[in-house]
């Protein structure tokens, strides 16, 4: 019996950055199964969210921020789990980043800091509703005593960001967790932080088998908890790779009601099978 699913929110759960009707639905017709966002956003980013699927303040339900780096119980916002970059690492990837000419993000627990910031992202950060400052210099030593949760190099070129992978140092390469999402974002986070090690994590907090989680996803960084996860899902527009490591493939995209699909199929409306 299937006793938790963890989701991804951007292209799998979110339809214009909210949880559309459909999905909504389907959540709050789940009995004893627990639905915990796992996203690289920060908490402050997701309350609206928690609000549409009716786990916001509440006891005993959960949410996975910063690609893992963060697991929070919803009520009262309490950390059980932070694991974030130092200054240091975090300037490291600063300095590497003033030759590639993409925008820079830092986030902090509670704030989001652009350096050279597109249009487009000031935009998509305007409409997640993020605690966000566009910084003018290009300078982060402001940050020295700050807890550095996430950093991004953004650009909504795929190919760009890859090759900005394989440039960099292999020192570098194996002092971080690094991944890919929304097309237009390179993620850095502490080595061994990973969605699919927040969900060992939590399961184990919570004394639940990993075969009875279910994970959906639909990029990069959460192939490691598809590959965790009893069941491991992505949603139907899901690169062929992602969709080749996991075990069921929805028959619709994230737009058409993929998490519903997957509630409907493997919880129903009730317990887990």
């Amino acid at each position: 019996m299937y006793k938790m699913i963890l989701s991804d929110l951007d292209e799998t759960l979110l339809v214009n950055h909210h949880v559309p009707k459909m999905n909504q639905d389907a959540i709050h017709q789940m009995k004893d199964v627990l639905f915990v966002p796992a996203t690289g956003r920060s908490f402050p980013m997701i309350e609206d969210i928690l609000k549409e699927i009716g786990t916001y303040q509440q006891s005993h339900q959960y949410s996975i921020c910063f690609n893992g780096g963060l697991i929070v119980e919803n009520k009262e916002a309490q950390i059980l789990s932070f694991q974030g970059l130092s200054f240091e690492e975090a300037k490291l990837l600063f300095d590497w980043g003033e030759k590639y000419h993409v925008c820079v993000m830092i986030f902090t627990l509670d704030h989001c800091y652009l350096f050279r910031a597109e249009p487009s992202e000031i935009e998509r950060k305007t409409v997640q509703k993020a605690a966000f400052s566009v910084v003018d210099e290009y300078n982060m030593d402001f940050l020295k005593d700050a807890k550095i949760a996430k950093f991004l190099y953004v650009k909504p070129d795929m190919d760009y960001l890859k090759s900005i992978e394989k440039d960099l140092p292999e020192t570098i390469k194996q002092q971080f967790s690094i991944s890919y999402s929304s097309y237009r974002y390179l993620e850095f986070n502490p080595l061994g932080v990973s969605k699919g090690a927040a969900l060992k994590w939590l399961a184990n907090y919570l004394h639940i088998d990993t075969k009875d989680v279910i994970a959906i996803g639909d990029n990069y960084n959460d192939v490691s908890m598809i590959e965790m996860a009893g069941l491991g899902v992505c949603v139907a527009g899901a690169s062929q790779d992602i969709q080749d490591i996991s075990d069921y493939v929805t028959t619709v995209d994230y737009d058409q009601g993929a998490v519903k699909e997957v509630i409907e199929k493997f919880i129903g409306g009730g317990n887990g099978k």
